[in-house]
């Protein structure tokens, strides 16, 4: 709490002393709103989920569902659903602190238009999307047979698709680029610049690792219901990921987080096509 002295003059000439309390630990304005914005478009993509929870639900022994398939269901979307507030809510606070922007933010927070911000920046964005998706098709081919695994195809390509764009596009972004991102960018900068001007790049291209390696950690689960995990498995589900969250955290730096969300759209755009052929074919 700061006390600032305040010096008002009266009608006749004389200086009055008051003192007014600031409260420095005051939430940033329209944190409330920019919170359900954001966690509102968030939940579309955790709300993707519920046909793969289900369908993986279904399969299990009946002797091993204690509960009925959509309690079931519902519970296991708590934990995405928690981490997406926590993510909303250190984002809300941080992000812009340390000059990280969302488009829906700023208009929450100003009124300021989306469209005409985002549009230049789209065709980069899903240029880099389609060009990435595609350095990670050339990398996969060449690792898979040294992992000397099979991996599942990935199912229906439209399901997929949704998935892809609500999940990964959005939620994805929300947790790691808007959350995990601007929390280390924001630790860095307190601690090593004391708060004090813009945050070094050094220190924001040490939170886009960092975010991009723990986004590449965060898929590991996912592949552990698949195959077991090999060493090279490992390390290919962690690099192939961690370089898409460079791509998308460089550009959450350097415009914002709604156009690193149109890449990693753009991303699930150029595979849909790959396994449409392959699921057509198959």
């Amino acid at each position: 709490m700061l006390v600032v002295n305040i010096h008002l003059r009266t009608d006749k000439g004389n200086t009055m002393n008051q003192t007014l309390p600031i409260n420095q630990s005051r939430p940033a304005p329209h944190f409330a709103k920019t919170f359900l914005a954001l966690f509102g478009l968030g939940l579309l993509g955790v709300l993707t989920l519920i046909p793969m929870i289900m369908s993986q639900l279904a399969v299990l022994p009946p002797e091993l569902l204690e509960l009925p398939i959509p309690v079931l269901t519902a519970l296991s979307l708590l934990n995405p659903l928690i981490l997406l507030a926590l993510a909303v809510a250190i984002g809300t606070l941080l992000a812009q602190r340390v000059g990280l922007r969302s488009l829906v933010a700023e208009k929450v927070r100003t009124g300021t238009p989306i469209w005409p911000q985002l549009r230049p920046a789209i065709p980069m964005a899903f240029g880099l999307g389609l060009g990435f998706m595609l350095v990670i098709v050339v990398l996969d081919r060449f690792i898979n047979p040294f992992a000397n695994v099979e991996l599942p195809t990935a199912g229906n390509p439209f399901m997929q698709l949704v998935l892809g764009l609500l999940y990964g596009g959005i939620t994805e972004e929300l947790l790691l680029r808007w959350g995990l991102m601007s929390l280390f960018v924001w630790l860095g900068w307190r601690v090593f610049q004391r708060g004090a001007g813009a945050p070094h790049p050094a220190i924001v291209w040490t939170a886009i690792f960092l975010a991009a390696i723990l986004f590449g950690v965060g898929h590991l689960p996912a592949m552990a219901s698949m195959v077991v995990l090999t060493p090279l498995i490992i390390v290919r589900t962690i690099l192939l990921n961690a370089l898409g969250g460079i791509v998308f955290g460089w550009l959450f730096w350097r415009d914002n987080l709604e156009t690193a969300m149109v890449s990693h759209a753009a991303f699930h755009v150029g595979l849909f096509f790959i396994n449409l052929g392959v699921w057509l074919m198959g």
